[in-house]
Formats: C-alpha cells, structure tokens, sequence
C-alpha cells in the first residue's frame, strides 16, 4: 500500500554537542542522493544552525518568520541546497520569542509540516528533554536519537525516551478520565528512577484492560532508532547496547540501531568550511555510513507514519511536564548505579559486531545488485 504524506524523520538527542545537526544536514543530502525528494527543517527552537552548515553567514528567513507573520504557506520558505533533491527551512536562531512558541503556533507549524510536498522530511531538533523537543519528536513513529558513548549522553538520551512515552500515553488515553488519578502520579514523580512505565500499564489494566491494551499498542506503535557518533573504539557500541537494554526494561520499547559512527577530523574540516560533508568528502568513510543509514531508511518494510493527534495539546501537562523534566534531570545521578551494572557480555558484544558486518555486506550486495539494475535500464 502506497504511503501518504511525507515520512517524517525527527532527530533529537538527550544533550547537546553530539553531533546531531551534522547527522542531519549529512542524512538529509543522504536521502536526496537516493533520489528522494527531501526537505531539512531546522526545528532546534533558540539555537537553530542548520544554516551556517549549509554555508550561510546570516540566517535567511524561515521557521520564525512563518510563526509570527502572516504568510499562510510554510512552502514559501524552502530554500535550495547544493542538491537538487533537497530543500531546507532555516530556523531564525536570533528572533526573539522563537524557543517559546505557542500551542496555537505549534499545531499551525505540525499541519503546515505535514502538507509539504516530499517523500522524506527530516527534522532537526533541539537537544534535551523540552516539551518542545518532545512533541516534534513524537510527529513520527521513526524518531532517532543521537547519543555518544558516555554515560551522561546515553543518561539523557534514556530522559528523553521516558518522557516521550510518558507524553504519548498521556496525549492519547487523556480521553479517559478514569486513568488521570494514574498519571498525575507519576506526573509528580517524574524524577523518581524507581517508577517504569510497566508500572502505569499495570494500575490501567487493573482499571480497564481494553484501554490497557490501546496503551500496549501505541507503545508498540513507537519505534525509535538510536545512532552512536564520536566513537573511539568498536567496544564503544556498548554503551548502545545499554540504552536499548535499559529502554526494554524500563520503558517497554525496542529500539534499532540506524548507525554507528566513529570521531573523525574531516567532519571537523568540513564544519570549519561550512560545507556538507556529502559535498566536502563524499568518499570519506563517515558520509560513507550515513548514506548506509539512508538506505536503511529508504529500504524500511515498516513505513513510519504519524502518531501524535496534534489537537490534544494541554497547556497544564506542558508546565506539569516540564517539572517532571527538571525533576528527572536533577535526579539522574540515581541512575549512573543502574547503567554501570554489566548489562553486556563479551559474547553480546561479539554477537553485536558480527550483526553489524554482516548488515555491511548484506548492503554492499543490495548496492551492487542496484548498479546492475541502473545498468540495465540505462540500456
């Protein structure tokens, strides 16, 4: 069956300086390369720079102005990149009020976003667990979270996915008023690392098990991918491994690894000389693995499709759960004893690495068997 709308693919991380808008210039330009029509949108509200990687001195106009002027279409905004299958919306870093828009602006912005024209919209967001960030992030089944190898990255990364549920279960079962009484409890204690979500599936089967099992659905509904960046050494995908361990735990979802990338100094170099690195090294073995992940993307069975109703917005849960936020931030250090416990054995991690080599070669033959089809029509 023939997909609707754009798939959307939002990219967040749990802090700051992980090398998330590198990830997503570069997958972007991925994906146009594939012959996608794609279209970038800086949506990193407050510290947009999208723009500057694309060669701008001056952010042009773009999400800030579409929010606070009168223009009807977001369209009007796409700019053209050094590719011709891809378009980006800068996000207007210096326009004063941009980091705290409105529940109003924010559906005008989600609908506006879902009726561009593309086969692939990537969204870079902000980093941290803001209701902001939370909400863009929860527009797509395929949100991907990018993390470096260390323990307070892979911690943030955990708040992120804990709040992104919780907000998802609230949102949709919020139609329920017998089930308030349960998350206003764990509203208050968001910050606790004792409580898991298993936990509030468990208090609303003993109230309802129909609604028990629209809540197991939409969990299920949510498939994040996580993209290991700044590696040193391949015994670094540990630190992976313990998230996604951590999130079947605690949380109750799968994740999929979409990436794993090691520290390289000519993604420096290209930053430095505000170019892509798909145009500044193509060749190089980083863009090499992200237009890996790009066909990962493209060839998905499961296409993502969007599952947040954008009209269950509640200004009470936005300030409630941004105290949950804090609170768990604060709290964090409670979980540095749960994430140093041996959650991964040497066989694990050999396991792991085979996984890996063979989806290597798994896509270079599916690459080879593309060139000779391209061969053939050519022709």
């Amino acid at each position: 069956m023939k997909n609707e709308g754009p798939i959307i693919i939002p990219i967040a991380s749990g802090k700051g300086g992980v090398g998330k808008t590198v990830i997503s210039v570069n997958l972007s330009f991925a994906l146009a390369q594939l012959g996608k029509k794609t279209i970038l949108i800086d949506l990193d509200f407050g510290g947009a720079n999208i723009h500057t990687c694309l060669g701008y001195d001056i952010a042009p106009d773009g999400i800030g102005n579409f929010l606070n002027e009168k223009r009807i279409h977001l369209s009007e905004y796409l700019l053209t990149t050094d590719h011709k299958n891809l378009t980006f919306i800068p996000g207007d870093a210096e326009m004063v009020g941009i980091a705290n828009i409105t529940n109003p602006q924010k559906k005008k912005l989600i609908n506006q976003i879902l009726a561009l024209e593309a086969d692939y919209i990537v969204l870079d967001l902000g980093a941290g667990s803001t209701f902001n960030t939370i909400d863009f992030f929860m527009t797509s089944s395929f949100g991907v979270i990018v993390a470096m190898p260390e323990l307070t990255s892979i911690l943030n990364a955990y708040a992120l996915l804990k709040n992104t549920i919780f907000r998802l279960l609230y949102v949709n079962l919020k139609k329920y008023p017998e089930l308030k009484p349960v998350f206003d409890v764990h509203l208050q204690n968001g910050g606790e690392a004792a409580w898991k979500i298993s936990e509030i599936l468990d208090k609303i089967f003993e109230i309802d098990p129909e609604i028990h099992a629209e809540a197991a659905s939409i969990i299920d509904s949510f498939s994040s991918k996580i993209i290991i960046n700044m590696a040193y050494k391949p015994k670094d995908v540990a630190m992976g491994e313990r998230l996604r361990k951590i999130a079947k735990s605690y949380i109750g979802i799968e994740m999929e690894y979409l990436g794993f990338l090691y520290r390289d100094k000519i993604v420096e170099q290209s930053i430095a000389a505000r170019t892509p690195l798909a145009i500044f090294a193509q060749d190089s073995q980083t863009f090499q693995t992200i237009l890996r992940m790009a066909y990962k993307i493209v060839n998905a069975r499961k296409l993502p499709y969007f599952i947040l109703d954008i009209d269950n917005y509640e200004d009470s849960l936005e300030i409630l759960l941004e105290e949950a936020t804090d609170d768990l931030v604060s709290r964090i250090e409670g979980y540095e004893k749960l994430a140093d416990e041996n959650l991964l054995t040497v066989n694990e991690l050999i396991s792991i690495v085979k996984n890996l080599e063979y989806e290597t070669l798994t896509y270079k033959k599916r690459i080879q068997e593309l060139e000779g089809e391209l061969i053939k029509y050519r022709k």
